[in-house]
């Protein structure tokens, strides 16, 4: 008997560990056009518990939903189905666990691939290496960008920058539960630094702004272990946090990717997310002479220790809406606090019994699924909170809310997608008034929305899908902020709670708050952006930008107008 039970349980763990070979957990980049798709199919009615709040998402979930979409293709435009098509040939191991259809540059020896260069320009799926057994899987890519652009206006006259980045990827899953990423590029290039860090995601880079330096890099990597209803990760990527279409209440592509630490619990309609991340605060410079010689004097660069911990709960209810409440806290100048590396504790709770030195914000969203084709969204962050005050403008009630609305097929036309946002931050919120490292930033960059505190916007976005190859969009910003009023060597004078850098002040008597108080300006952005994919992996994308920035107190106004176009190839 003893014999036996050892038998079925040696088979039960080979069945186990076969058949998780196919699962690949490492995550889906948030910025990969697949999540476009998936929105779209998920406002359709066509997948249930999409939980986009929070991206990335793995490549098994992923490679799930295009599973339960191709169950109903036949619900699906001819270019939708082609789109599909594109996504399931990309996903293939993922929702297969073969990779017969692939093209491999460095033969690995398996008979079903092909390899060399004779299918450099098909439908294949192309790798530089890719390999696979039952215990693991290892995908090489070349990453290769060609980038010219080109600007006319007021803030830089005519101007122009190019740029070629080059790089690799390496991915893959080990036992189908542990998964590791590894992206890195280095680009050199040409003309105008200051295009360039008009850039909002080049400007991120550190190299950029080195004076002596014609080049800019980037890189992420990650491991991340999924136990199924539980999933836990370290390292550094893009994480988007919120339920905005343009700009995330929480996290949003404006600061530069951070390492963190991340855990996820999901079941059926529940999932519970946490997050602890390493910031940038302040920098500052050390003035200090060697004790050898104290007529030597040094002076090194000195940045702050900073954190985000943020926690989110989600119910989705299939075909109603999907509710969330979140918590993010930032705290800084001192080691990382274990009292927050805790998963399962109220942070607001915990700040108190901390001595209160942090800042604290709550948030609540909803996503409806009621009415197929609509989806409206709202989300009401409370940076501060005085019940007893509410609804009385008072600086330390400081808000910000959002609302949208996403539509498929507008005016009956097939393959399109509406979304309409509108966001508002109060005065002073996601700034602190009791540490000045304690804002919503990172190295300077605003975490959530771009429009930062005193300001609020109306953005709106057409995309349009109309063959399996190519992707076009519109994008219109509106917004009006209401600035700091400085004097020109930058000293404040008054201080109306639009910069997210400075808090409420000991000097700031009132506690009024006035939206849209200080120097107004009203800001519209028009971006035209075009995707051709040429053959599979190659792809050409256009775009125009239109910028106008007006000072409507000293009656000044700012217009710029940038053209680019970049050639990019996965090998």
């Amino acid at each position: 008997m003893k014999t036996l039970r050892r038998l079925l349980a040696g088979l039960v763990f080979f069945s186990l560990i076969t058949s998780l070979g196919v699962a690949q957990v490492e995550t889906v980049p948030a910025i990969h056009p697949v999540y476009v798709f998936l929105k779209r199919m998920e406002v359709r009615g066509l997948i249930e518990r999409y939980h986009d709040a929070i991206l990335p998402l793995s490549r098994k979930e992923v490679a799930h939903f295009l599973q339960e979409i191709n169950k109903k293709s036949d619900d699906l435009t001819g270019a939708e189905q082609g789109w599909l098509r594109e996504y399931l040939s990309e996903f293939q191991f993922d929702v297969t666990g073969t990779a017969d259809e692939f093209n491999s540059l460095i033969s690995t020896g398996d008979q079903k691939q092909t390899s060399g260069f004779d299918e450099l320009f098909s439908s294949r799926e192309k790798y530089l290496y890719a390999y696979h057994d039952s215990s693991l899987s290892f995908f090489v890519n070349g990453l290769l960008t060609f980038d010219a652009r080109r600007i006319t206006g007021d803030a830089l006259g005519r101007d122009h920058a190019e740029f070629v980045q080059g790089g690799g990827r390496i991915r893959g899953t080990v036992y189908g539960r542990l998964g590791y990423y590894l992206q890195a590029t280095n680009a050199q290039f040409w003309g105008s630094r200051d295009l360039l860090l008009r850039d909002r995601l080049i400007s991120q880079t550190q190299a950029i702004r080195t004076g002596d330096a014609q080049n800019f890099d980037m890189s992420d990597g990650y491991v991340r272990y999924d136990g199924g209803i539980v999933s836990a990760q370290l390292g550094t990527e893009r994480v988007l946090w919120g339920n905005g279409y343009d700009q995330q209440m929480f996290l949003s592509d404006n600061p530069r990717t951070f390492p963190f630490i991340r855990a996820d619990a999901e079941y059926k309609s529940l999932k519970y997310s946490f997050l602890h991340g390493w910031l940038l605060g302040n920098r500052s410079y050390l003035l200090f002479s060697p004790l050898a010689d104290s007529s030597v004097k040094f002076v090194e660069p000195v940045t702050d220790d900073k954190y985000v911990v943020a926690h989110r709960l989600e119910f989705s209810f299939p075909h109603l809406f999907d509710i969330g409440g979140q918590e993010m806290l930032i705290y800084s100048n001192r080691a990382p606090d274990l009292a927050y590396l805790n998963p399962l504790i109220v942070l607001e709770s915990a700040q108190r019994a901390r001595d209160e030195r942090d800042n604290n914000s709550w948030a609540f969203d909803i996503q409806t699924h009621f009415i197929r084709g609509l989806e409206l969204q709202a989300t009401m962050l409370f940076d501060d909170l005085h019940f007893a005050e509410f609804f009385k403008s008072r600086w330390y009630n400081r808000y910000a809310y959002q609302a949208g609305l996403f539509l498929t097929d507008p005016w009956l036309w097939p393959d399109m997608s509406l979304m309409l946002e509108w966001t508002r931050g109060d005065p002073y919120v996601f700034a602190h008034y009791r540490s000045r490292d304690d804002n919503f930033t990172s190295a300077g960059a605003i975490l959530g929305p771009r429009i930062g505190p005193n300001a609020d916007s109306w953005f709106f976005r057409l995309d349009y899908l109309p063959e399996r190859n190519l992707y076009l969009s519109l994008r219109v910003l509106f917004s009006r902020k209401g600035n700091n009023v400085v004097d020109d060597a930058g000293r404040l004078l008054k201080n109306v709670g639009g910069d997210v850098m400075i808090g409420h002040l000991p000097a700031d008597t009132s506690i009024s708050k006035n939206f849209l108080d200080g120097i107004r300006v009203n800001s519209r952005t028009i971006d035209l952006i075009g995707t051709y994919e040429i053959v599979n992996q190659l792809w050409l994308d256009c775009w125009y930008m239109f910028e106008s920035v007006k000072n409507v107190n000293f009656g000044t106004s700012e217009n710029n107008h940038t053209f680019g176009v970049r050639v990019r190839t996965e090998f």
